[in-house]
């Protein structure tokens, strides 16, 4: 395992051409950024069973899910991004009859890239080209399809939305890793980062 590791390592050096690319930021006004990742998510079921008048009146039904993420970013503004995120996730049995779900999110995001705005302000050389630090908002909708013990499966519409802050570093001229924490979307996520 550690030599694989220290392989990968090797690789993304030699990949890496911090010379090469010293003039270009990590997040420009045309910028196109394909994001993949896997981390934990927060949707809002609305579903009638946990209303007013269900078996558990009161509860707010809010699982946290494992979710495979997919985010289109394209540039709109020198610091601004908007885009789009889909994936598909779910959850294991919770204590109250549910036996878990598969869900389908879709929404939209935005963010902005501050980093490049400092970097912008400043004289110094804060590594702009390497570093993309961006806070952002997405909100957004889908479905899942939720098991219940003696019942069919169900199709439960969930809503979603909140703040996100994350970091992009491009080991390469157009490959990150990346992560996020926030609410929502992402509670935390890590993949890579794809420049276009």
């Amino acid at each position: 395992m550690r030599t694989i590791v220290i392989c990968i390592f090797m690789v993304a050096l030699m990949l890496s051409d911090t010379d090469g690319h010293a003039q270009n930021k990590a997040w420009t006004k045309d910028g196109k950024v394909l994001s993949l990742g896997f981390g934990l998510s927060r949707f809002y079921h609305i579903d009638e069973r946990f209303g007013p008048g269900a078996p558990r009146p009161g509860r707010v039904h809010l699982p946290s899910s494992g979710q495979f993420n997919f985010l289109m970013e394209f540039g709109i503004h020198q610091y601004v991004g908007l885009g789009f995120t889909t994936g598909i996730g779910g959850r294991a049995a919770l204590p109250f009859g549910y036996l878990g779900e598969v869900n389908f999110p879709i929404g939209m995001v935005t963010n902005f890239h501050f980093y490049q705005l400092i970097a912008d302000r400043t004289e110094k050389n804060i590594h702009a080209e390497q570093l993309d630090i961006y806070a952002g908002l997405s909100l957004g909708s889908g479905f899942a399809l939720a098991y219940y013990n003696n019942e069919d499966v169900r199709v439960v519409p969930m809503a979603w939305g909140g703040p996100h802050a994350g970091i992009r570093w491009y080991f390469a001229p157009r490959v990150a890793l990346n992560a996020e924490v926030g609410f929502g979307k992402s509670i935390v996520n890590a993949g890579f980062s794809f420049k276009l």
